[in-house]
């Protein structure tokens, strides 16, 4: 990959990213002045200011790192801006003082927005274009133009497309044995001949007319077995061939056999070879849907898939598996190598991330907006309760109106708002923080030098 594609993937994945926190922050934006929260700043970025706009309430403002976001709220426990501590703010409009459903659909609705996001996308590529391009989860496979598999098709008088389902395959030194290995397991009931071993041959059967293989079952049983057939040949002369037994399989999994309803069959061909192992030439096939609507259906289904991706990534590193988990680096190097694959695929990776970011923002980890909706949510539930027990109170001294003047005060200053101690917060937030920025800092890492 040359060095002007990997800029190139790194300032559109950039873009991306700000296109998509933005529009994030802007959902908590908009909630909130709904709510009645007093905003003093929706900002595109971080760090020092490049520019902004606004001189009422509300100030507008691009910083100069565009890797997030923010919304300024007036809060209790947050000064406010340099120059703007004159203001006077009404501390309803605090907002620890906003109602703690108004505050629980603030802190959801930047997630939720990336949610739709990726599901518009999803949906719309899917249904204009009636299939899913590069689908290691459907049948079938594309067969690449004078690769060892596409070679061996052609001997079969069978038109080449990617709804062919290979099941059988045979690998081996000599066309000959390979041939008959492949005739003896037809002619014997789907048993292996007892000469394979002896003769060198690696039989390997991905799955049957009524269990039909996907892409990624079967990409795997070959580059398993064909690494396999390249270490047990000879080395000074790396020769194999390989026969292939398969159907045909539609968009709604009808299995087309030969005329005999018997699986269709190839003659041996030589294997190619790519670096140090055999190649057979297949690339994921397009998932093709039966219609419009089940385009439409299957785009919800990934984005559920793909939003649960990114809690399987986090799971892995505490098996210090970090593979899977990419940062702006790592973000920038797959947007490269996609650039070159076509509009469809890149609109499909930024509903992956837009997806990703939905279930990311709510883990329960500062600063995370999960980690504010777990602790809205549990000074929600200790406010009420200890309403009901102020209202409780209020009723057992209903004969005694002054206690029951003190007490109806007490719970409507105190009671009413509870929050978690200031101190507690603080320790929470800082720590997480510095737990998110090593996190942050580690995978960046791993993607510039592994």
């Amino acid at each position: 990959m040359s060095a002007g594609m990997v800029v190139l993937g790194f300032v559109i994945g950039i873009i991306i990213l700000l296109m998509l926190v933005t529009i994030h922050e802007f959902a908590h934006f908009v909630i909130a002045k709904l709510s009645g929260a007093y905003v003093y700043e929706f900002a595109i970025g971080f760090g020092p200011k490049i520019f902004s706009w606004g001189k009422k309430e509300t100030r507008y403002s691009i910083r100069i790192f565009p890797f997030g976001g923010y919304v300024y709220i007036a809060s209790e426990l947050v000064d406010p801006p340099k120059g703007r501590e004159d203001e006077v703010v009404l501390n309803e409009r605090k907002m620890e003082n906003i109602a703690k459903w108004k505050r629980l659909i603030f802190i959801v609705a930047g997630a939720l927005m990336n949610f739709f996001i990726a599901v518009f996308i999803f949906t719309t590529t899917f249904a204009a274009l009636n299939l899913k391009p590069s689908d290691m989860t459907y049948w079938g496979a594309k067969y690449d133009v004078g690769g060892s598999a596409y070679n061996a098709l052609i001997t079969s008088k069978v038109p080449i497309a990617q709804d062919i389902v290979i099941l059988n395959y045979w690998l081996g030194p000599n066309s000959e044995t390979v041939k008959a290995a492949q005739n003896y397991y037809r002619d014997h009931d789907n048993s292996d001949d007892p000469n394979n071993a002896k003769n060198n041959i690696l039989a390997s059967h991905i799955g049957t007319v009524s269990n039909i293989p996907n892409y990624q079952t079967t990409v795997y049983n070959f580059i398993d077995n064909l690494k396999k057939q390249y270490k047990q040949t000879d080395d000074k002369q790396h020769v194999n061939f390989i026969t292939l037994d398969f159907v045909r399989v539609n968009n709604k999994k009808e299995v087309e056999t030969d005329q005999n309803e018997r699986l269709f069959q190839t003659n041996p061909v030589e294997l190619k070879i790519t670096g140090n192992t055999y190649t057979v030439g297949i690339r994921a096939p397009d998932r093709q849907f039966t219609s419009t609507a089940a385009a439409y259906g299957y785009g919800w289904r990934e984005t559920f898939t793909e939003s649960v991706t990114i809690l399987k990534s986090f799971g892995l590193l505490f098996t210090g598996q970090w593979a899977q988990l990419s940062g702006p680096v790592g973000i920038a190097k797959a947007v490269s190598s996609i650039l070159t694959e076509g509009p469809a695929l890149f609109f499909m990776y930024v509903a992956m991330l837009s997806a990703n970011l939905f279930v990311l923002n709510l883990i329960p980890i500062p600063p995370l907006d999960g980690y504010k909706f777990l602790e809205t949510l549990i000074e929600g539930i200790v406010g009420g309760g200890k309403r009901l027990k102020g209202r409780f109170q209020i009723w057992k001294s209903r004969h005694d109106p002054i206690q029951q003047q003190l007490l109806l005060e007490k719970y409507q200053s105190k009671e009413q708002n509870w929050q978690l101690p200031h101190k507690a917060k603080i320790i929470i937030n800082v720590t997480g923080a510095v737990i998110f920025i090593l996190l942050f800092i580690g995978i960046t890492i791993k993607d510039v030098f592994f």
